[in-house]
C-alpha cells in the first residue's frame, strides 16, 4: 500500500507542479515529505504586489519569512518587487523602513538568485549594492531612472542573459553602449521601454556589441524611429524576436534593407496622434503594415502582435496578405486596438497551426463571430482584448455567450476575458464548462513579448 510518506520525491515534484501557491502551502502541512517537496517551489520566487501592499503590515512578507528562516534562502531564485508599502511619519507618507530592511536581509542570504525585478525606481537605490554581489544573476528588469552613481553600480553587473530597462534616464542611456560591450558574450535579450533619452547613436553603438542577441524590444522610445531599430538589426543575425513602435510621423518612411531570416516573433505598435478622417473612420496608410511584414516574408513567423493607439477596423485584405506570407507557421496572433470583421476572421482561420488568438470579441454579435471561427481545427485559446474607453455601452462575455463559442469551435478549450477564465472539456453530452477567477497579472509581463508556446530562448 502506497502512503504519502513513501512517495518518491520526483513524483511529488510532478504532482506539486499542478498546484497553485495557496493549495501548495496547504498540502505542505500534510506530512514531512510533502513539506520537504513543497518548500523549493514555495520559496523559489519571492514577490511583493499591489494586493499584498494593501494588507501590509497585517501580513508577513515573504522577505520577512526568509529573513527569519535563512535556511529557506537556498531555494530563492527569483525576486519580483512591483510596489513598496508606505507608512505615515509625522503627517508624511514614506516608504516603510521595515520592508526595506527585510528585502535587504533576504537579498544578502539569497546566494542562488538568478532573476531580479524591481519596477519601482525609489526602491532600487538601497538594493543595488546587494544585487551586485549575486554572481548567478542572469535576468534583470528595473525601472532605470537612475543617477550617474547608481548607473555605475548597475553597469558593474556581468554575465546577464536578459536586461529590461524601463523609463531609463540619460545617465543609463549614455552608459549603455559600454555596458553592452561587457555583456556581448552573454546577453540574448534586451528591452528598452519608454525611455525618452534613447537616440539613434546610442542604439547603434549598443546593438553593434551584441551579435548574439535573440530578442530586441524598443517600445515607446520617441527618440528613435522604427527605421533606426530596423537598421540596427544588421548587427544581430540570430535575432528571433523583435518589437518596435511606429509613430504617425514615420508612417511613410522608406524601410531599410535588412535580413531577418531567423525571426519568429514580431510585435508592432502604431501610435497615431492626429488621425486622418475618411468617411468618419480613422485609417492607416494601406502599405504600412504590409511593408513592415514584408521584411519577414522569408521567415517562419510563429507569433504576431499588432497594437494601435486608436480603435479602428483591420482591413481584411491585410489579413489575407498575412495569411499568404505566414499562414503555414503562425501559432499566435494578437490584435490590440483593432476590430476584425467576419471576412478577416475567416481568412485568419486558414492558418494551419493557429493555436491562440487575441482579439476584441463582439459579445453583441457572438453568433456571427463564432461562425467566423468555425473553420479552424487547431485554435484552442481565445483572449478577449477588452477595449477600454470605447464609446457607448459595452457588452461583456457571459457564460451563455462563451457556450456558443465552444459549441461552434470544437477545438476551443480556453476563453479568457479580463480576470475570467472559461475552460472546457468534451463529454458525450457536449462541452463541459468551468469558470475560474484569475488573479490580476497587470504589469507583470509586456504585451509585446512572445507567448510561452512560441518562445525560443
Amino acid at each position: 500500500m502506497v502512503t504519502a510518506e513513501s512517495l518518491n520525491f520526483d513524483v511529488l515534484q510532478i504532482i506539486f507542479s499542478y498546484l497553485s501557491p495557496p493549495d501548495l502551502a496547504s498540502v505542505s502541512q500534510v506530512c514531512h515529505s510533502f513539506l520537504a517537496g513543497a518548500l523549493p517551489r514555495l520559496y523559489r520566487s519571492l514577490g511583493f504586489y499591489h494586493n499584498q501592499a494593501k494588507r501590509y503590515p497585517r501580513i508577513v512578507t515573504p522577505f520577512a519569512v526568509v529573513t527569519a528562516h535563512p535556511n529557506l534562502a537556498a531555494h530563492v531564485q527569483n525576486i519580483d518587487i512591483r510596489v513598496i508599502p508606505n507608512t505615515r511619519v509625522k503627517q508624511r507618507t514614506l516608504p516603510d523602513p521595515r520592508f526595506f530592511r527585510d528585502c535587504i536581509s533576504a537579498l544578502q542570504v539569497a546566494d542562488y538568485l538568478a532573476s531580479f525585478t524591481c519596477t519601482i525606481g525609489s526602491a532600487l537605490a538601497p538594493l543595488l549594492p546587494f544585487i551586485q554581489l549575486k554572481s548567478r544573476l542572469h535576468t534583470l528588469r528595473i525601472e532605470a531612472h537612475l543617477t550617474e552613481e547608481q548607473t555605475k553600480l548597475v553597469c558593474q553587473l556581468r554575465g546577464l542573459h536578459s536586461v529590461t530597462l524601463e523609463n531609463a534616464s540619460s545617465a543609463v542611456m549614455n552608459a549603455l553602449p559600454n555596458w553592452a560591450e561587457s555583456l556581448k558574450t552573454t546577453l540574448k535579450h534586451l528591452t528598452i521601454h519608454a525611455s525618452p533619452h534613447l537616440n539613434r547613436t546610442v542604439l547603434q553603438q549598443t546593438i553593434k556589441h551584441l551579435p548574439k542577441l535573440r530578442e530586441l524590444h524598443v517600445i515607446e522610445c520617441l527618440g528613435v524611429s522604427h527605421v533606426d531599430v530596423l537598421s540596427a538589426t544588421e548587427h544581430t543575425p540570430l535575432l528571433e524576436g523583435l518589437a518596435l513602435t511606429v509613430m504617425e510621423s514615420d508612417f511613410t518612411c522608406n524601410l531599410p534593407r535588412t535580413s531577418l531570416t531567423a525571426l519568429k516573433h514580431i510585435a508592432i505598435e502604431l501610435i497615431v496622434s492626429k488621425l486622418s478622417q475618411e468617411g468618419g473612420s480613422t485609417t492607416l496608410p494601406s502599405t504600412l503594415v504590409p511593408s513592415l511584414l514584408s521584411l519577414t516574408r522569408f521567415t517562419h513567423l510563429a507569433s504576431l502582435a499588432l497594437r494601435l493607439s486608436d480603435r479602428q477596423p483591420f482591413p481584411p485584405s491585410l489579413i489575407e496578405e498575412i495569411v499568404e506570407m505566414h499562414g503555414a507557421h503562425l501559432r499566435s496572433v494578437r490584435f490590440m486596438g483593432f476590430t476584425l470583421g467576419s471576412q478577416g476572421l475567416e481568412s485568419l482561420m486558414e492558418c494551419e497551426r493557429l493555436e491562440k488568438l487575441a482579439v476584441s470579441v463582439p459579445a453583441e454579435n457572438i453568433y456571427t463571430f463564432s461562425s467566423a471561427l468555425a473553420g479552424t481545427a487547431t485554435l484552442h485559446t481565445l483572449l478577449d482584448m477588452v477595449v477600454h474607453g470605447a464609446h457607448g455601452k459595452q457588452m461583456s462575455l457571459t457564460t451563455d455567450r462563451v457556450r456558443v463559442l465552444l459549441e461552434d469551435v470544437p477545438s476551443l478549450t480556453r476563453v479568457v476575458s479580463g480576470n475570467r477564465l472559461w475552460t472546457s472539456r468534451p463529454t458525450p453530452y457536449g462541452p463541459e464548462m468551468r469558470l475560474e477567477r484569475m488573479k490580476s497579472s497587470r504589469g507583470t509581463c509586456f504585451w509585446f513579448t512572445a507567448p510561452p508556446e512560441c518562445r525560443y530562448i
